[in-house]
């Protein structure tokens, strides 16, 4: 154990992942301070530059945008009241009451320090829990791999939006587009029309590129009114100069900050949930519980504790499910899932022990991430508040360029180049239809593990399908999977009933 750790610090410490970790988070700051930006986005737009990193580096780089929008959906949602982040709305319940009031620097610094203290911690959970989880996980055979991927699938119960039966339509078609190309063990061509472009299949990162960053760019493009470029243009910098949270008022949101922690791990390692779900759920356990209740809504640092440090600690509660298990907590981490697939890692039981020292050098990264955004937090959030007036019509161009250019350099092909035009309009058309994409590439990255899985099952247990349940650890998992998806849904329901703007919150 004290070999690994010493490799782990060799590995960590160095001045490419310094560079790109700051970096990153920086880059995550400015896109969630900005709205119509999401964190799924930046991180599918930066993967493409990842290419020629170490996967260590590259995924500490995708985990600082991660971070560092987390805490930049804040800057506008206390600024403007349009949260930059889907996770960041209940953030505007007390934000932009308390900046309305010529407090805006205290609400900035007080998000901060709460998404910073929840972030550590969350981080801290993950590196002391993880590996107590993969150990007993590591037992798992076929049976127990093809139940897990369908518990992945219960993030669909989470990230569908309003309608689950629509979710599931959409995870379909993403399984139909994973089963393009050459079927893994008997090698039969499916669905490819005797095309040669199609015997591989369809590339992950073409389709998170087409299905999901060019689809929202046309999305937004084609919305008549767009709340953040009709803004005022207004110095954001002239409204900070009120004093910062003190020492006093620190003291007295450690407790809501601790409690909002303990609840976003539980609700952030639970696939489906996400930082909307734990930051409403945080929210209103601080009201309940609070000494003064009244002052939620009119901008109480306490709600603005909870729900920053609650959405920030589920970066790193959700990815308890996916190193351990191969199973995306939320939205992100089922892009993340890609990246660590795209970059030779199989997140899942073995990876503590096939790759241990690039896991916990990943999970040390995090915890870093979360000290940068502290650093870069105290020094350019009043620049970077700046950048909110930023008009979508340049961010759209430019966001397009990056989309097609990454596609290219994923495989140099223009083919791959072109394929995410008809992927983007798919896309497209279900969105304007009520669809939500992420669903669908859950279905893309997850479809392959189920049916190889499954595959391998019928031909130990000679076709029984029962295979499944008669073992008691897949059983116990297919179980869980229903709990999970009922829990979820209902707790989604319960959350958009006290909440009506929160629908789909899960990023």
């Amino acid at each position: 154990m004290d070999n690994i750790a010493l490799q782990v610090l060799g590995q960590v410490f160095t001045l490419q992942n310094g560079f790109f970790a700051i970096a990153s988070v920086f880059l995550g700051i400015i896109i969630g301070a900005i709205p119509g930006l999401t964190v799924t986005l930046g991180i599918i737009l930066f993967l493409p530059l990842t290419y020629g990193m170490t996967p260590i580096t590259a995924i500490i780089a995708l985990l600082g945008i991660y971070v560092g929008g987390c805490y930049g959906g804040s800057i506008s949602a206390i600024l403007i009241n349009i949260p930059g982040t889907n996770s960041a709305l209940a953030t505007t319940l007390d934000g932009y009451p308390l900046a309305a009031q010529g407090k805006a620097n205290k609400a900035l610094s007080t998000s901060l320090f709460a998404s910073v203290v929840g972030g550590f911690l969350g981080s801290v959970i993950l590196l002391f829990a993880a590996q107590p989880i993969a150990t007993m996980a590591a037992k798992c055979r076929s049976p127990e791999y093809f139940s897990l991927a369908i518990f992945g699938l219960t993030v669909i119960a989470g990230v569908s939006g309003d309608s689950i039966v629509k979710g599931i339509i959409s995870a379909c078609i993403g399984i139909f587009i994973s089963c393009i190309g050459l079927e893994s063990l008997s090698g039969t061509l499916r669905y490819t029309f005797d095309s040669l472009l199609l015997f591989s299949g369809i590339s992950l990162l073409p389709a998170l590129i087409g299905l999901i960053a060019l689809t929202q760019v046309l999305l937004k493009s084609v919305e008549e009114k767009r709340k953040a470029s009709d803004l005022e243009k207004v110095d954001y910098v002239e409204k900070l100069k009120d004093p910062q949270i003190n020492k006093k008022e620190i003291k007295s949101i450690m407790k809501t900050i601790l409690k909002s922690t303990g609840i976003a791990t539980v609700i952030g390692a639970m696939p489906g949930a996400g930082g909307g779900v734990a930051s409403f759920l945080s929210y209103n356990e601080a009201r309940r519980t609070s000494k003064h209740p009244e002052e939620f809504g009119k901008g109480s640092l306490e709600g603005i504790a909870a729900a920053e440090s609650s959405n920030n600690t589920v970066v790193g509660s959700a990815m308890i499910p996916l190193l351990t298990l191969g199973i995306p907590g939320d939205g992100v981490t089922a892009i993340l899932l890609g990246a660590f697939i795209l970059h030779g890692m199989q997140p899942g039981p073995k990876l503590f022990t096939d790759q241990a020292v690039e896991t916990y050098s990943i999970i040390v990264g995090l915890i870093i991430c979360n000290i940068i955004l502290y650093v870069l937090g105290r020094l350019f959030t009043k620049q970077i508040s700046k950048i909110i007036n930023i008009s979508y019509k340049i961010l759209g161009v430019a966001i397009a360029l990056f989309c097609f250019a990454g596609a290219f350099a994923n495989s140099g092909s223009i083919y791959e180049m072109l394929l995410i035009v008809p992927l983007a309009i798919v896309g497209y058309y279900l969105g304007l239809l009520g669809f939500s994409v992420i669903p669908m590439m859950l279905g893309l990255i997850l479809g392959p593990i189920v049916e190889v899985n499954f595959t391998r099952s019928m031909i130990v247990s000679f076709g029984d399908p029962l295979i499944f349940f008669k073992e008691p650890i897949s059983c116990s998992i297919l179980i869980f999977a229903l709990v999970f998806t009922i829990l979820i849904m209902r707790m989604n329901k319960k959350i958009e009933g006290e909440n009506p703007n929160s629908e789909g919150m899960s990023e």
